[in-house]
């Protein structure tokens, strides 16, 4: 009997072959290998015996005609160089021909299985490198890999060693998502191209772009120029202008990308294995569209332009013919330029009061035999549900799509928690998975003062790393209809693209690993470890990253002598090992180890930094980690917004001028009830305070538009009443608001203290005559009376 093996079969038994002798020999090597530092982890890592050297010169392989295989060859060579010492060369070959190459890059044969074509096998022997895939995902990612394992040192060598294994990686799920929100704030198309390339090295697939919304309409269609022309600009008033109303200064917000822009960007991304999935909102938060082409809404009063505030608008688009034919004639361009087998539709918090109160929209339910509003809204799904699956292209909405019935090709994203997820998989329709808690990366990742703006509560790292992205109530055909998971990133308070980055990075690492990596090789203090690394890159690819979860923090409690303060270092983890100086100088792994807290006489210079034990070598210190600190009598008096307590947290946003001011100060307030509490404020001593004022514009829409409380103002333009204790108790000072107005960014403002002495609360509250603008405190600082 004659037996046949195909090529997939060579393989599979030379892999099964390298896994056994790979067995005998781990045992014996793993103790001097460090673990590869990858990130996300992969499938299965064995350490094999023997190393390889990589150096410059070094040649990498591609199949000669391979166009995909060309581009991963090009794309390490020059992230290698971006990111190291190290100069590779790429070259294609003819098939077969790879014994020159010390990196070979090989195709096997395709594979049909959509649950394998991101997989590859990255095979490190003592005389050559192989990354061989089926497809394209496939060699792109095994090329990212072995980026990661190059650069995995802090070095900068042109030589690189490493330790032989044999990695065999694929994802567990497929949609590993980001979803970028343009309509709110715009960001520059080369920003999202770049964006596009750091998510491909998380091995992130999907990018999700937000591009309408009430604030604003971002692509261009073509058969509706006024969506660009109206739709795409929104009106922001100057601070100055809205504080002094003679003044009228305000410029025109926003833009739009050309459909030539969308085009490369799609083609850009595709390359890099990033499907870009657009988004078209619809019924609701279509207050740009409605603006550009009234006759497609309800409201009896048409809008001129675009919103400036931020909330949930009534305005919804018609169900009548007309309606559908603009909305179908939209997405008819939109499939032109987007190849995404998903289209998003939106479908969330509409509010259906116009729908109520609309006799003509009333009748029409009747007709249909519909009852309720929530009912119309699945009507209006299905109908475009329908027609998108006419053109081949399957409907992707937010949860609320379920409300009323679910449409028949539909996939739901579940962001009111995983329920709407489970209850998609539960009818056999797949889900995306990317509840607000914790995957909503507007969400802060620390409460340092110094952290960015976002909402007031936390994502952190450690919550993206733990969450499951697949709920275990789900039977496992169930599960296979929970397509994957997406971080979130709504740009209301996020302005501008070095927000943006901050926000998603490290969290999206968190994000890819819970995507891609089976649960039993997912570890907490392993991904930490990794993560270390990992900054190193953020670093010298110029992301700029949020680095809270390894930032050194200090506490300090003021002694009853004024004179000396307690220190206590730490970091949001406690991973790795502080070290610190008080001298000023450069603190190193050699530099004093912190253990407990410890006393400094004032003024003193602190600095300290968390440092990452590396395998067989010196402690190196973590980027981003370093605290550096003048420490003195006011320095221990002054407290930031982040780091007062909020008289009431919700709704609390840290926020910063729109449009960007120098200095950007950030500002956590409950925009509803500005008021601040000064814990356990030492006054011994203390003969005056000063707070900083901010104005910022009102862009808060809430509940039928509702006036929040602003208090009784015994003053034109306000004032700052400071209580004792508590904010009913005895008025300290009252610091009116006038010295501020006109003023652009932070303007203190100060006030006499006296006979004060003991630890006690300060209430600081905003009273203000009117919302518009939003006082905020910056900062509050005590003033002892031996301060010159």
């Amino acid at each position: 009997m004659k037996v046949q093996i195909t090529n997939s079969h060579f393989i599979q038994h030379v892999w099964t072959a390298l896994t056994v002798l790979a067995s005998v020999f781990c045992a014996v090597y793993a103790a001097q290998a460090q673990q590869p530092s990858i990130v996300p982890a992969p499938m299965s890592a064995v350490t094999t015996p023997g190393t390889i050297q990589v150096k410059n010169g070094a040649v990498v392989s591609y199949p000669e005609g391979d166009a995909q295989a060309s581009f991963a060859a090009q794309h390490l060579v020059e992230l290698v160089q971006r990111t190291s010492a190290l100069h590779l060369v790429a070259r294609a070959v003819r098939t077969g021909a790879h014994t020159d190459a010390l990196i070979a890059i090989t195709r096997t044969v395709p594979i049909a299985d959509s649950e394998q074509i991101e997989a590859y096998d990255l095979n490190i022997l003592p005389t050559q490198i192989t990354i061989s895939a089926a497809n394209d995902a496939g060699i792109y990612y095994g090329t990212v890999t072995l980026w990661q394992l190059l650069t995995a040192q802090d070095s900068f060598h042109d030589l690189v060693e490493l330790h032989c294994m044999h990695i065999h990686d694929q994802p567990q799920l497929r949609w590993r998502g980001i979803m970028l929100d343009s309509a709110r704030h715009m960001q520059p198309i080369e920003f999202i191209q770049q964006l596009i390339d750091w998510m491909s090295l998380e091995k992130l697939n999907t990018l999700h772009w937000h591009l309408t919304d009430d604030q604003g309409w971002r692509l261009e269609i073509k058969q509706y120029p006024k969506l660009t022309q109206i739709g795409s600009q929104r009106e922001l008033k100057a601070i100055t202008a809205i504080m002094d109303r003679t003044t009228l200064e305000s410029h025109q917000y926003g833009g739009y990308y050309s459909q030539e822009e969308v085009r490369k960007l799609v083609a850009y991304a595709a390359l890099r294995n990033v499907m870009i999935v657009p988004e078209i909102e619809m019924p609701g938060h279509a207050s740009a569209a409605l603006a550009a082409y009234p006759e497609f809404g309800m409201a009896d009063t048409h809008l001129t332009a675009p919103p400036d505030e931020y909330g949930i608008f009534p305005n919804l688009y018609n169900v009548n013919d007309a309606s559908f034919t603009f909305i179908e004639n939209v997405l008819t361009e939109v499939m032109q330029l987007f190849p995404s087998p998903y289209i998003h539709v939106g479908g969330d918090e509409a509010i259906k009061n116009q729908w109520k109160s609309s006799p003509t929209i009333q009748d029409e339910m009747k007709q249909l035999g519909i009852t309720t509003e929530d009912q119309l809204q699945s009507y209006f799904i299905k109908r475009i549900d329908t027609f998108l699956t006419e053109h081949h292209r399957r409907t992707l909405g937010w949860d609320e799509i379920l409300q009323g019935g679910l449409a028949k090709n539909a996939a739901v994203m579940s962001w009111h928690g995983v329920q709407g997820g489970i209850d998609a998989a539960k009818l056999g329709h797949d889900a995306v998975l990317t509840p607000v808690r914790p995957l909503y990366f507007n969400y802060r990742q620390s409460d340092a003062a110094d952290e960015a703006p976002g909402r007031s509560a936390l994502n952190t790292l450690s919550d993206v790393y733990t969450f499951n992205p697949t709920p275990d109530v789900l039977t496992s055909e169930e599960r296979t209809h929970i397509l994957g998971v997406q971080g979130n990133l709504w740009s209301e308070y996020v302005i501008s693209p070095d927000r943006v980055e901050w926000m998603l990075f490290p969290r999206a690492a968190a994000l890819a690993e819970i995507g891609w990596t089976p649960p039993d090789r997912r570890n907490w203090n392993d991904f930490l470890q990794r993560m270390t690394v990992e900054a190193r890159r953020y670093r010298k690819l110029g992301i700029n990253f949020d680095p809270a979860v390894f930032r050194v923090r200090s506490t300090e409690t003021l002694q009853p002598d004024h004179v000396h303060v307690t220190v206590q270092l730490s970091n949001q983890t406690g991973f790795g090992i502080v070290h610190y100086t008080t001298d000023g100088s450069t603190v190193t792994a050699s530099s004093a180890k912190y253990e407990s807290p410890f006393n400094l006489t004032l003024p003193s210079p602190l600095r300290a930094a968390t440092f990452a034990p590396a395998a067989g070598a010196e402690a190196v210190v973590i980027p981003g980690s370093e605290l550096d600190r003048k420490l003195d009598a006011l320095s221990e008096r002054k407290r930031y917004s982040q780091e007062l307590k909020l008289c009431a947290n919700d709704p609390a946003i840290a926020m910063e001028q729109d449009p960007v001011q120098p200095g950007r100060p950030v500002i956590l307030a409950n925009y509803q009830r500005p008021c601040w509490i000064y814990k356990a404020a030492d006054l011994t001593g203390v003969d005056g305070i000063s707070v900083g004022m901010v104005a910022l514009p009102w862009v808060f829409h809430g509940t039928n538009n509702a006036t929040p409380p602003l208090g009784e103002s015994h003053t034109v333009t306000g004032e700052v009443e400071m209580h004792l204790d508590t904010c009913t108790g005895k008025l300290l000072a009252t610091i009116p608001l006038e010295p501020a107005v006109g003023h652009v960014g932070v303007t203190p403002l100060h006030a006499s203290l006296h006979d004060l002495s003991g630890i006690h609360d300060l209430c600081l509250n905003v009273i203000r005559p009117k919302t518009n603008p939003l006082w905020v405190i910056d900062w509050v600082q005590l003033y002892p009376s031996t301060h010159n």
